[in-house]
């Protein structure tokens, strides 16, 4: 149980919390209720001496106490209220709790917590946490594991309390056995700096994951093998206790199973104090694989996977240490065929193309965290060191020419985050240090295409780019905070200073190795802020105003051209929101005034080539981007009937001098140009709502979303100004319920619905349809699983149906033997249409063959 803020009474519970041998437990949690009801009148978690210290919400003569800890055994009292402390001595335990019929309420809620009862929403062959996550109310995870809660995403993901994996914590929801797993905590409104839990309010949601008492050492062993020529291996053995806790994962696959998702995500806290300031690669040169909107990766995903990820927390001194070290190699082989149609001034332009690639990457990263955090001091320092090698190795057909490229591509990162909050009198001080180099070297080089026409190269045989990217950040930032009354004023002054250069060279004439075109751009922005933050909280209503101050100075200095363009600029970004509760309904409202301006590389002076029929040509100074953003929620929680409803409406307007410019010539050749364009004016809109119920009675889910869009833009195709108008609407109902006894149905429409419209003249209709059906059987030791999925969409002349079959057989609680057929019907490949107004391509995405697998599985426990 994660600490909740309570407004402060004159009555204060207060005591230790110790085993038998009078040895202090940390983390137990302490919770008071009135005498005869579940009413919560407050709480608190014990600290390293096993102290624990909370005021009553309400004044009472007399409360009910309940001390928890896991390990140890749940004592209770019921005591008459005083100034004498309240001392606790738990027993420890060791025992599993026995399996029983569950008749607890799926939902209840404590304060500003919810709490999930897992086996509530658990179902016959659910293995990891994640899965049962996807069903309970409220809860959303994409296929990545990224977790929200009604449309916000997550700002922390502890397991009892810690937060070990930080920004991947998706690693645990998909690996951490969903039995080994009681509760599932949702904080509101969660704060993680202790310090500041009083003083400064969130509006973001946490995670916190209760674990069964004596489960202290958990994961699963997997092995597995199949035909065609297929191996699975995973190995996750995880331990939580008072003062360690380690998940560590080591696997090797080529059977389709996507491990790698995790890997690559954003912190939102870090993201709330410092900004998307942590780098990751922005490699120019070469492509990527195509993914598919319409399968999951382990349908489609041909590739041989080794991954190995270990994350330990333990304490020290008075806070936790963290070390969290990834790595993996990932070899990806893709086939693709497609059918690339641009729509021009009174003519299209057709272009047929086919590609058979390798894509090899290879990564580590090592993160180094120390974190202090309790209601007297908060201190943080991240160390983190990145590498990362990603290879392309590809031959392309277009228009009937074969075209070799290879493309080789780096990414170096070393970086320090430190944090550090103090008090001094009633006044808060946070300071936030950030510093960063980056280093991106890429080369490319293929020969043939329509490229080779180019002026600049006719005299090559082969087309050889090399790029360089150097990067130094430096971020500081102060808060001084200080609440009076209801009010909190919050000011931060920051200063954000980074230099950045992009350097390129490219041979023109093979004869001569000294013929080269260079380039080299130098980049300097230093920004000093001032951010006074007004917050207002009383009752049902919270209010911030925000009126950001910054000096943007910026620099750009062109070698090539031997020009330099220089920005100096006051600048105004106010941000508003409020919120407001009336009979558990939640309000929320916001606005928000950016300006956004351009940097390297997307303000590149020369030629950027990004293979070989596609270039970047750029000649421009420093540009600006002004956007308006407003939002608006409502939400509803009905607790006791599993009921969550939430919308969101989104409208947001962009005002640009700039614009890129596509020119698309007869053989293939896509040349984007960055011009000037006054009255630049964008829109986008958007309209959202979700609706997820769970019906106890019947154990039946339904989930239900919609949402209704509308984006406006300019756009320049072949020197021809347009405005591009795309509206869709898109909708999913998914419901799950148990049929008879033993058979389980889970059934689910997805439907996506686009209008486009380039020119009067020029309007393409789209329309796509995904009706899946999963039938599960399941009887003692038996679990049967088919899967069913038909796919509909305009551009396609016959349904696709798409089938996989499973089953499993349960040796004991910790052994099974799990048989799989997937894509039973062998189709060899999907045609996969993207649309716009001004273009249609069509790509024959090939599957997975058909393939057998066989696995056993066995739980550490």
């Amino acid at each position: 149980m994660i600490t909740q803020s309570y407004r402060l009474y004159s009555q204060t519970i207060y005591g230790t919390v110790t085993n038998e041998k009078n040895k202090p437990i940390i983390g137990a949690s302490v919770i008071a209720y009135k005498t005869y009801n579940e009413n919560i009148l407050g709480f608190g978690i014990s600290d390293k001496d096993g102290h624990y210290k909370f005021s009553l919400k309400e004044s009472q003569d007399s409360i009910r106490i309940v001390c928890r800890s896991l390990g140890y055994t749940l004592t209770e009292k019921i005591i008459t209220v005083s100034s004498k402390p309240i001392h606790f001595t738990l027993a420890a335990s060791n025992h599993y709790l026995k399996e029983l019929e569950v008749k607890a309420k799926p939902i209840t809620e404590e304060g500003d917590t919810l709490n999930y009862n897992v086996a509530t929403f658990e179902k016959e062959g659910d293995e990891s946490i994640e899965d049962v996550l996807k069903r309970m109310p409220g809860i959303e995870v994409n296929e990545d594991g990224k977790i929200s809660y009604q449309g916000r995403s997550i700002n922390k993901f502890y397991v009892e309390g810690k937060d070990l994996m930080g920004s991947q914590y998706s690693i645990t929801t998909k690996n951490l056995p969903k039995n080994a797993v009681v509760s599932v905590e949702v904080l509101k409104d969660h704060q993680p700096i202790k310090m500041l839990k009083d003083v400064v309010h969130s509006i973001d949601p946490a995670i916190n994951i209760v674990l069964k008492q004596g489960v202290t050492v958990t994961g699963n062993i997997e092995l597995g093998g199949g035909i065609p020529n297929i191996w699975y291996g995973k190995v996750t053995p995880m331990v939580f206790n008072k003062k360690h806790q380690t998940i560590n994962v080591l696997s090797s696959t080529n059977s389709g199973q996507d491990e790698l998702s995790a890997f690559n995500s954003v912190n939102l806290f870090d993201y709330l104090d410092f900004g998307f300031i942590e780098s990751n690669p922005q490699f120019l040169l070469g492509n990527t694989p195509l993914e598919s909107s319409l399968f999951n990766k382990s349908e489609y995903n041909n590739h041989r996977t080794h991954t190995a990820t270990t994350n330990y927390l333990t304490g020290l001194g008075k806070g936790d240490l963290k070390v969290n070290i990834d790595t993996y190699y990932d070899s990806r082989f893709q086939d693709l065929s497609s059918n690339s149609i641009y729509f021009v001034r009174n003519d299209t332009i057709e272009i047929p193309f086919s590609q058979h690639s390798t894509f090899t990457t290879k990564y580590l990263k090592t993160r180094l965290t120390y974190e202090h955090n309790s209601e007297k001091n908060y201190f943080k320092n991240d160390f983190h060191f990145k590498v990362s090698n990603r290879n392309e190795n590809s031959e392309f057909v277009q228009n009937e020419e074969y075209i070799p490229q290879i493309a080789d591509r780096y990414f170096y990162s070393i970086g320090n985050k430190f944090s550090k909050v103090l008090k001094l009198r009633n006044t808060y001080y946070k300071i936030n240090v950030y510093s960063e180099y980056t280093n991106t070297p890429e080369q490319l080089n293929f020969i043939g295409g329509p490229l080779m026409d180019n002026e600049i190269f006719r005299n090559l045989n082969k087309v050889y780019q090399k790029t360089h990217q150097n990067n130094v950040k430096l971020y500081i930032s102060t808060n001084i905070i200080k609440k009076w009354k209801r009010i909190t004023f919050d000011t931060k002054f920051s200063l954000n200073y980074e230099w950045k250069t992009l350097s390129s060279s490219i041979p023109i004439n093979s004869l001569d190795e000294n013929n080269i075109y260079n380039n080299k751009m130098e980049y300097l922005s230093i920004i000093p802020m001032v951010n006074p933050a007004i917050n207002y909280k009383h009752k049902n209503v919270s209010l911030t105003v925000n009126p950001n101050i910054s000096l943007q100075t910026r620099k750009l200095i062109n070698h090539l051209l031997n020009e330099e363009s220089f920005v100096k600029q006051l600048i105004f970004e106010p941000i508003t929101y409020i919120k407001y509760n009336i009979l558990g309904v939640k309000l929320e409202g916001s606005y928000k005034y950016s300006n956004n301006y351009t940097e390297l590389p997307q303000i590149y002076s020369g030629l950027i080539i990004n293979n070989y029929n596609n270039a970047n040509q750029k000649n421009t100074p420093i540009l600006k981007t002004k956007e308006h953003s407003f939002r608006s929620n409502i939400s509803y929680e009905l607790t006791a009937a599993s009921l969550n409803l939430y919308a969101s409406y989104e409208y947001n307007i962009t005002n640009k001098d700039w614009i890129q410019s596509y020119e698309v010539s007869e053989d293939g050749v896509t040349l984007i140009q960055t011009k000037y364009l006054d009255n630049n004016d964008g829109v986008n809109k958007k309209i959202k709502s979700n609706f997820d119920w769970f019906l106890l009675s019947t154990k039946t889910m339904i989930k239900g979303n919609i949402e209704i869009g509308q984006n406006v833009e300019n756009v320049i195709l072949n020197n021809e100004v347009n405005k591009n108008t795309n509206s869709h609407l898109s909708w999913r109902v998914m419901l799950d319920f148990p049929v008879i006894r033993h058979l389980n149905i889970s059934t689910y429409l997805n439907e996506y619905i686009s209008k486009s419209i380039y020119k009067e003249q020029n309007q393409v209709n789209w329309r796509q349809r995904i009706l899946g059906i999963e039938l599960q059987f399941s009887k003692k030791k038996h679990l049967f699983k088919w899967n069913n999925k038909w796919i509909t969409h305009t551009f396609v002349d016959n349904d696709f149906l798409y089938m996989d079959l499973s089953y499993q057989y349960k040796f004991n609680k910790k052994t099974r033997l799990i048989l799989t057929a997937q894509n039973l019907l062998n189709h060899h490949s999907y045609t996969q249409t993207t649309v716009n107004s001004f273009q249609s391509n069509l790509s024959y995405f090939y599957l997975r063959p058909r393939q057998f697998m066989a696995q056993i599985k066995f739980k550490i426990h």
